[in-house]
This record gives structure tokens, sequence and C-alpha cells, in this order.
């Protein structure tokens, strides 16, 4: 068996947090419906210098704000040292993608967002100049936008406050977090930032891997991968992780995500190692690599210390969960799970996989006949995979 990665405890129960995770999450839900409810019962009874149609004006604004946002990442990502990885139109559950001159383009159910595009840090002259620039240059807009639309009175004022606090929110939320608005803005070039960002940078094959294996192709993943020189760059080593795993190498996967999670220093890379981790017990389990007795403790550690570390987001975008109700003789549960995860995958590889953990949910409990077009659909999104259900 892989070791178990850096702070996992062989205990869930003594995963830091463990203990305190459901009450965390619940009480900020819990306050912002209780500031909702509030605002909307004394703006109903006129207690408020502003109407209800005035809120609704300023959630547009947000939801505009976004949009600009997202607009100027991705007009001025080249120029900010960033690469385009996949694109998706629209967000939530999806309908269907392509793949467009190598990258992953996919269409979802809500139009809230009207471009959302996955780019990644590459190392360019200049890299840490670029990014702020292009940081800059996008809340410029978005501040401009917002002016106007406050300057034009009426209705448009109220959505143009929107737009307003969604930059502000930009400028100052999470200004620790490596890469978001404000870190770049704030912090990357007055600080010592360097070896945070450093463990971000994409080399040209990790680059070409990454767009690979979003778009299922696990062979021009593994090509990239080959032909370019030896790196021991955090990013190839997470690529490498990731193909291994596409590829049904379990253990070399699992010590790679082990490996990686211990070196890197981001909160947001340690936890994808630690997906990565997990998912390559789940995958060894299914397969028989391991027997459960023996495994299953550590898949367990690892999705207690994914819940601890970041409860929303810790199985966000994989079919830990559903496998987790496969382990665990709920195939029920599983179906349930692994259809979000199929709904919601944001790449190719990924609804390959949570595709394949459906159709193994669906022979458990009882209907395999609806196995066979899910690992159909699985082989045409990503005909190399070699996962195991």
């Amino acid at each position: 068996m892989p070791p178990l990665p850096d702070g996992v405890a062989r205990d869930p129960a003594d995963s830091p947090g463990t203990a305190h995770t459901a009450g965390r999450r619940a009480l900020p839900n819990l306050l912002v419906v209780m500031a909702t409810a509030a605002l909307g019962l004394l703006s109903a009874a006129g207690a408020l210098p502003f109407t209800a149609a005035d809120l609704m004006r300023f959630a547009l604004g947000m939801v505009v704000g976004l949009n600009i946002f997202f607009l100027g990442y991705r007009l001025l990502g080249r120029f900010s040292g960033l690469a385009e990885v996949w694109t998706s139109i629209g967000v939530g559950r999806r309908l269907g993608g392509t793949v467009r001159r190598g990258r992953l383009l996919t269409f979802r159910l809500l139009p809230l967002i009207v471009v959302n595009t996955c780019q990644v840090v590459v190392d360019r002259p200049g890299l840490r100049r670029r990014m702020w620039w292009g940081t800059a240059l996008t809340l410029l807009a978005e501040a401009l936008s917002g002016a106007a639309l406050i300057a034009a009175g009426g209705s448009a004022a109220a959505i143009g406050w929107g737009v307003a606090a969604l930059t502000v929110m930009l400028v100052t939320v999470q200004p620790g977090r490596v890469t978001s608005p404000a870190w770049r803005l704030l912090r990357l070039p007055f600080g010592r930032e360097d070896q945070r960002l450093a463990e971000w940078v994409h080399d040209p094959a990790s680059l070409a891997a990454a767009r690979a294996a979003t778009a299922g192709r696990i062979d021009l993943a593994r090509a990239a991968l080959d032909a370019a020189e030896p790196s021991g760059s955090a990013r190839r080593q997470a690529m490498t992780a990731v193909v291994a795993l596409a590829e049904g190498r379990c253990d070399d996967a699992a010590r790679t995500a082990a490996a990686l999670r211990e070196r890197s220093v981001s909160p947001e890379l340690r936890r994808g190692a630690l997906q990565l981790y997990a998912s390559a017990l789940a995958d060894g389990i299914a397969a028989g690599h391991w027997s459960r007795a023996d495994a299953l403790p550590a898949f367990s550690a690892a999705l207690a210390a994914l819940r601890a570390e970041s409860p929303a987001a810790a199985l966000r975008g994989t079919d830990l969960a559903a496998m987790e109700a496969l382990f665990g003789a709920r195939p029920r549960e599983a179906e349930k799970l692994a259809s979000l995860a199929v709904a919601m995958a944001p790449d190719n590889l990924s609804r390959a996989r949570a595709l394949l953990t459906l159709a193994a949910a669906h022979t458990v409990a009882g209907r395999p006949a609806l196995a066979g077009p899910l690992r159909a659909e699985a082989a045409a999104l990503s005909p190399s995979l070699r996962t195991v259900r």
C-alpha cells in the first residue's frame, strides 16, 4: 500500500477539524439565509431606502460584473502569462461538448456565466509584471463599467452598484490565495512570492498533457510527457500522476500524488494532490489491486482529510463520494452521487470516470441493462482510459 500523504491521519476521527466540519459549514449558510430573509421583509415593509426590485437589479449587477471579469480574464489571458486549457459556455449541468483544436469546449444549462475559461499559468518573460497588468486592466474595465451604469441613474444605477460591489470583492477577497485577483494585484508585485507562484507554472509538456487529458485523449497526454525533457516541476509531477491514474497504474499515481502533496505549499494544490491520491486508492480497490481491508481505511482517511480542509469543495469535480457509497454497500446513494458527478464533471476525463462509476452503481443496484450505454459513452469520451469499475 502507498503511504498516507502528509497531514492525513489514519483514523478519520483524528483529522483536524473533522468533528466541527458540519457546524462550520452550516453556520455561514444559516447566516446568509437569515440576512436575505431580513432584507426581503424590511424591503417589503418599506423600511429600507430601496425596493425588492432594486435588490434584484443589484444581484443582476453582480452577475454582470462576474461576466465582465471572466471576459477580460479570457481576452487578456495570453498577455497575462496564461494559457487556455478548456472553455465552458454557461454553468451547471453539462448539455454537450466538443473538442476544437485540441481543446475542450462544453455547453452547460445555465447562461449565468456566458464564457468560463480554465487557464493555467505558463512560464513567460516578465510573468509577474504580465499577471499584475492583466489583473489591473480587467478590474479597471469592471470599475469603469460599474461607474458608467451608476452615472446613468434610474434602474441602471442599482445594476452598477452590483458591478461595483463585485469589483470590491474581487480586490479584497482571499488576498493570500495564489492566483486570486487580490493576490495578483496586491501581493505579487510587492512580496517575495516567486516560490509560491513557481509551483503553479506549467511547462509546455504539462500544458499539452493537461489539454489532452481534459479532452479525454490520455494517449496524447502520455506522448506529450514522454517527448519532453525531464522536469522536476510540481505541475509536471501533477500531470504525471493524472496520466498514471488514467492508465490504470494506481500504485504509481498514489505514490506520486502523496509526494506532490508533501512538496506543495498552496492549500489548493495540496488538496488537489489529496484528491488524486484518494482517486488512485478508489481505482485500486475497484480493480482488485489492493484488498478492501488494506486500502479502505486509507481511502476513508483521505476523504475525511479532504472534508476537514474544505467541506464545500473537497469532492467537487470527482466521483469520490459515489465511490465511497459503493464501497459502503449503498448503491442507490452511489447512483445519485455518480449521476451528479456525470452532470457536473468539468472535462471529458472526469465525466468518463464518473460514467464508469455510475455504470458500476447501476450494476450493483440490480440494473445492469443501464450500464452498457454508459460504458460506451465513457469509451467515446476517453478511448484510452483504463479505469476499471
